[in-house]
């Protein structure tokens, strides 16, 4: 089939028209946002926040230029990354203001892979927060709505399941040249993944079809819904020597019931504070955030060299103890990472807690989070659960822990 273009100016752009490739990696995407929630209330031009997010891009060694001069500051192009995905509101015109779902992101009550969970869900083309009404015109009269993150998810895992684990992947280009077009045209996941196989079979398939990704920054925009994926832990980047970035892998490492991202709320986090509370709420009900979590784990932990080392000296150091339960079973007892080791986290035991297995599990996934003042927050999700009420308000840190790993965890992930 030769799918035909919606109208004139169909393309896929989610969140801006410059595209800022490294805010969407989690530590700087979170920690931004944690800085306009400590100055709340100025404006986008007030030095303490320049000075803030100066603090920010070099914690995070940011690729992104994220303290710019005060006369043109980052959220003047970019500010669209926090306003398109529901956490950032331009209600008080040029005055700082999360939403109630971006204070929630912020203060960690809301665990990193509840938000991807909620972006893939509720993620649509055309954007309402970052389309002109123009543009949004053109999709409605087209008849024409996109979940571009649910979309590549299923399509991927459509590609997994018909033509085995290795096939189980999405580039770029098979997304601008494939995808998108027939996306466009209303073609089903089926039919789309049929024809990405035949197009790795023979690229010239897609002769004749149109372009949808003119401009010279149409590819880079189309390539931030992969990098979103892999940076919140659904896809795994593959990007080997030489590879061109049109070319490089987003593979995901594990199948999952489609179902999981097929039934999206019927709430939007754009409609009102109530309406998004109700997407969160249908959202953790799904099975995708522990998909996420696992897939984190399956690509990040378990493959590491160096592991029984770290577990060793971490575990001695804290005389085998859970630091936050205080059990001793040895079967049970794990080494966390305080910042990963994915973020320039050493194998040091200043770097380490010694933690049982569940509770690792929730504080990797920022379920539990430690402040430097030793106080413990929780998730929604942990302090409903009627088995959990037994964690402490507080710790304190042994002397060899160092805080600045404590400060940099909660700041940034």
């Amino acid at each position: 089939m030769t799918p035909i273009k919606p109208f004139d100016t169909y393309k896929w752009r989610w969140l801006s028209v410059q595209p800022s490739e490294g805010l969407l990696e989690a530590p700087v995407f979170l920690g931004v946002l944690r800085a306009l929630g400590r100055h709340e209330g100025r404006v986008f031009a007030d030095p303490r926040l320049k000075d803030t997010l100066q603090i920010v891009q070099e914690e995070t060694e940011s690729s992104v230029t994220l303290a710019r001069d005060p006369s043109r500051n980052l959220f003047r192009n970019s500010g669209q990354y926090w306003r398109g995905t529901g956490l950032l509101t331009s209600a008080r015109r040029g005055l700082i203001q999360l939403t109630p779902l971006g204070r929630r992101v912020a203060d960690g009550y809301i665990t990193q892979a509840e938000f991807a969970a909620l972006m893939v869900q509720q993620t649509m083309l055309p954007n309402v927060a970052t389309y002109s009404s123009d543009e949004i015109d053109k999709w409605r009269e087209a008849n024409l709505e996109i979940r571009p993150l649910k979309l590549i998810l299923e399509i991927i895992e459509k590609l997994g399941r018909n033509s085995g684990a290795s096939a189980a992947y999405l580039t770029n280009e098979e997304l601008v040249k494939v995808v998108i077009p027939l996306a466009g045209a209303k073609a089903s996941v089926d039919t789309i993944a049929s024809m990405l196989f035949g197009y790795r079979a023979d690229p010239s398939i897609v002769h004749g079809w149109p372009d949808c990704a003119p401009m010279d920054n149409d590819r880079r925009l189309a390539r931030e819904f992969l990098l979103f994926l892999a940076n919140f832990g659904l896809l795994r980047l593959e990007a080997g020597a030489g590879v061109h970035v049109s070319k490089q892998k987003f593979v995901m490492d594990e199948l999952f019931d489609v179902e999981s991202v097929s039934a999206p709320s019927k709430e939007s986090i754009f409609e009102d504070d109530a309406s998004a509370a109700r997407a969160v709420d249908d959202v953790r009900h799904s099975s995708l955030p522990s998909i996420i979590e696992r897939t984190r784990v399956m690509t990040t932990v378990l493959a590491r060299t160096g592991q029984s080392k770290f577990r060793s000296r971490v575990l001695n150091a804290y005389e085998r103890t859970c630091f936050i339960t205080g059990e001793k079973i040895p079967e049970i007892l794990e080494a966390a990472h305080i910042v990963p080791v994915k973020n320039g986290g050493s194998d040091d035991e200043n770097n380490g807690i010694c933690l049982r297995i569940d509770i690792h599990r929730l504080f990797d996934s920022g379920n539990i989070r430690l402040r430097i003042d030793g106080s413990i927050m929780l998730s929604d999700n942990v302090a409903s659960s009627a088995n959990y009420g037994f964690i402490p308000e507080g710790v304190t840190y042994p002397p060899f822990i160092n805080p600045a790993n404590i400060a940099w965890r909660d700041n940034y992930l």
